[in-house]
This record gives structure tokens, C-alpha cells and sequence, in this order.
């Protein structure tokens, strides 16, 4: 019989890894997300055209879906510790490099590697954290993470906007200042992370040998009674519950990168100024936040995983739909958009207790990477999809039923691949 409270081991393992990975995880969107605010005067400084800047912003998918499955390959070799070390420093490298762009040619170079260095990390820490919390803790965990990142998406543009008005000072322009500076946090986070991240409880000096030896053997035996434990990689990868998950991760992120490019300007369509809208948008960002919290803690309190993801998904998918129908009438709009922050958010957390039950550990690197990759597709398309159906059609109508039934789809999708999984 244990002599410890299990509750106050998982308690320590979070404290100890997942403030820093979340923490990593602001910082990494916040360097990806910033080139939206520092294109307002660094087109216009280096002379780019619209399309040139679409280029090269649109350069950091093509390699950040490339990479992804090699980059957690080398992490299951050399380890988490030294690997999430690398990434850090080396994107913290690419981003601060972004500030030196006098072209398109070095624009689109720069953004490329960025997409190689960040490719790795958010697949890289839903894979460690398999390898830190058992199934009925790891809900709680991802939803925490992920909600940093959603902070990151909220209040990027005004951390950006305010360094962006320090343009001349020490003879640099503003834009190249954002990069300067928001590059600053990830060359500290690298060099922190070694003392913070372990490769597995048994390098756990902060924990009782009893504790280590109990957690390591629950995660153990997850593993090995994972569903597609005995499966080779490339069997795992192409069997129906991967590729049903797949394909709804993908028609998910439509939903999301629609929500996250478009709020704001579908805001101002229905008649605020640019203060306003500002902070009206804030409040779905803020739910979508407390989603990804409350839902994820549900799903870990009760066991349950498929109603937990395809039930947000539902609501989201029914919430866009809805907020299509009702472009142009603020409040059913704003209500709308709001359900949808906060349901379309929750599924990101809740989702990847899917995939992560089904993948044993020879399969769970590639697996994940695989997923993630592929779904963040959606990251390039979605806003060009949206873009292409507001000029046809004059409204984002058409744009929020679209990727509204593309959630709903998804969510059929879920559930029959969750009956693989339980």
C-alpha cells in the first residue's frame, strides 16, 4: 500500500513542468504571431507587396508541417531534456533573425526556419507530458498548457503595438525592435530548461524513490494496455481511428484559425470603433481560455474522453453556423461568437487525450507529430478559405456556416473514432 497521497505527487509533477511548458508555449505563439504587427510598418519599410508578405509569413506551415514528425523522432533519441532545449534556443535564434530580413528571398528564409525550429515543440510536450502524467491526470494538464497559448493569441498584439513605438531608438525601426525583444524570453527559457525538464520520472531527484517507482509503473502499464501498442509505426499511423482523428483534427482547426484570424474584423463589421472592438473581442479569447480549463478538469474528474471532445466540438460547429445566420445582428452575433470561443478552444486540450490513449510508446512520437502537423493544414487554408468566400459573397456569412459544418462533421467524426479508444 502506497505511503503517499497519489494526489500530491501529480500535484508536484505539474508544478514543476507545466508552468514552464506552458510559459513556453506563450512565448512560441508569441513569436510566431507577431509578424501580423510587424508587418504594419515593415512592409512598407522594405518595400513588400501584399502577396510578398503572404509568402513569406506563409513560408513558417510549410516546414512547421514537415518537421514535426522528424523533430519527434530525435526528441524519443536523445530525450526531452536536451531536445525541447534545442528548440527553444534554436527558434529564439530565427525569430530575433527576423529583425535583419532586407528582402523577400532572406523574409521567406528566416520565416522557413523559424517553422523548422518551432515545428517540434508543441508535439514534442504533448508527448511529454504521456511520459510525466497517467490518463486521468493529463486532461488537466494539456488544458492548462494550451490555455497559455491562447493568452499568447490575446494579448500579443498590444505587447507587439507597444514595442512597435519604439521605432529609432538605438537606430532601430519599431518591427525590428518586436522581434528584438519578444526573441529575448525564449533565449532565457533555454537557458533554464535544463535544470527544469527531465526525460521521466526515474530522473526525478524532486520526488521520493517510492513516488518515481509508482508513477513510472502506472505509465508503464498505460502503455502497454494502449490500444495500439503491439502495432508497428507505419500500421498505426494508417489505421481507420488515426486517420478519422486526423481528419477531424483538420476540419477542427478551420473552426479555430477562422475564429482567430476574423474576430476582430467581424466585429468591427457590425459597427465599433477600433478601441471597442479591441476589447469585445477580447471576451471569446478569454472563454476560450476557461474552456480549455473547466472542460479538460471535467473530463480528468469524471474519466470521460469522448463526450468531452465531441460535445465542444458540436457546439462550436452549431455556434459558427448560428453566428453565420446572424451576421449583422450584434447581439445574437456576439453571443454566438462567444459560445463558439469558448467550445471551439476546449477541444484542443480534450482532443489530444484521443490520440495519446490510443498511441503506445513506440507509436506516440510520430503519432502525435503526425496529427499535429497535418491539422495545423487548417493554419495555412482557413484564412484563405474564409478570405475567398467574405469577397465572393460580400458577408462572412457563407465563411462562419462553412467551417461551422466542417466542425459538425468533425464532431460525427470523433465519435466514432473515440470507440477505438475507450
Amino acid at each position: 500500500m502506497a505511503q503517499f497521497s497519489e494526489a500530491d505527487v501529480m500535484r508536484c509533477v505539474a508544478w514543476r513542468l507545466v508552468p514552464f511548458l506552458g510559459l513556453g508555449y506563450y512565448v512560441n505563439a508569441l513569436d510566431r504571431i507577431n509578424i501580423a504587427v510587424a508587418a504594419l510598418t515593415m512592409n512598407h519599410s522594405l518595400g513588400f507587396t501584399a502577396a510578398e508578405y503572404g509568402l513569406g509569413a506563409g513560408a513558417f506551415f510549410w516546414s512547421y508541417v514537415l518537421f514535426q514528425i522528424p523533430s519527434n523522432m530525435v526528441l524519443m533519441r536523445v530525450g526531452a531534456r536536451l531536445w525541447l532545449t534545442v528548440i527553444i534556443l534554436a527558434w529564439a535564434l530565427c525569430s530575433g533573425a527576423t529583425a535583419l530580413v532586407t528582402s523577400v528571398t532572406s523574409f521567406v528564409i528566416v520565416r522557413f526556419l523559424l517553422g523548422v525550429a518551432e515545428a517540434g515543440y508543441v508535439a514534442g510536450v504533448i508527448f511529454v507530458l504521456t511520459c510525466w502524467f497517467p490518463d486521468r491526470y493529463r486532461g488537466r494538464a494539456m488544458g492548462v498548457f494550451f490555455a497559455f497559448g491562447a493568452a499568447a493569441v490575446s494579448t500579443g498584439a498590444p505587447i507587439s503595438g507597444n514595442i512597435l513605438s519604439l521605432h529609432g531608438w538605438l537606430g532601430l525601426q519599431g518591427w525590428q525592435w518586436i522581434f528584438v525583444l519578444e526573441a529575448a524570453p525564449a533565449l532565457v527559457l533555454a537557458a533554464i530548461a535544463p535544470f527544469v525538464l527531465l526525460d521521466g520520472p526515474k530522473d526525478a531527484h524532486w520526488l521520493q524513490p517510492e513516488e518515481g517507482t509508482w508513477l513510472q509503473a502506472m505509465l508503464d502499464a498505460e502503455r502497454r494496455d494502449s490500444t495500439s501498442h503491439h502495432m508497428p509505426t507505419f500500421a498505426a499511423l494508417r489505421s481507420v481511428p488515426v486517420i478519422l482523428m486526423t481528419i477531424a483534427f483538420v476540419l477542427i482547426g478551420f473552426g479555430i484559425y477562422a475564429n482567430v484570424f476574423f474576430l476582430p474584423l467581424m466585429i468591427k463589421d457590425l459597427g465599433f470603433s477600433n478601441l471597442v472592438t479591441s476589447y469585445v473581442a477580447a471576451v471569446p479569447t478569454a472563454l476560450g481560455m476557461l474552456g480549455m480549463v473547466v472542460v479538460s478538469r471535467s473530463s480528468d474528474r469524471t474519466g470521460e474522453r469522448v463526450w468531452h471532445v465531441t460535445l465542444p466540438t458540436l457546439v462550436g460547429g452549431i455556434g459558427l453556423v448560428v453566428a453565420g445566420l446572424t451576421v449583422g445582428q450584434r447581439l445574437p452575433e456576439l453571443l454566438s461568437l462567444s459560445v463558439v470561443g469558448f467550445a471551439i478552444s476546449a477541444v484542443v486540450p480534450t482532443f489530444w487525450n484521443l490520440p495519446t490513449a490510443y498511441f503506445g510508446a513506440t507509436t506516440a512520437p510520430a503519432g502525435i507529430a503526425m496529427i499535429n502537423s497535418l491539422g495545423n493544414l487548417s493554419g495555412y487554408f482557413a484564412p484563405q478559405l474564409v478570405g475567398i468566400l467574405r469577397d465572393a459573397t460580400g458577408s462572412y456569412s457563407m465563411a462562419l456556416i462553412t467551417v461551422g459544418v466542417m466542425a459538425i462533421v468533425a464532431a460525427v467524426l470523433l465519435s466514432f473514432a473515440g470507440a477505438a479508444v475507450r
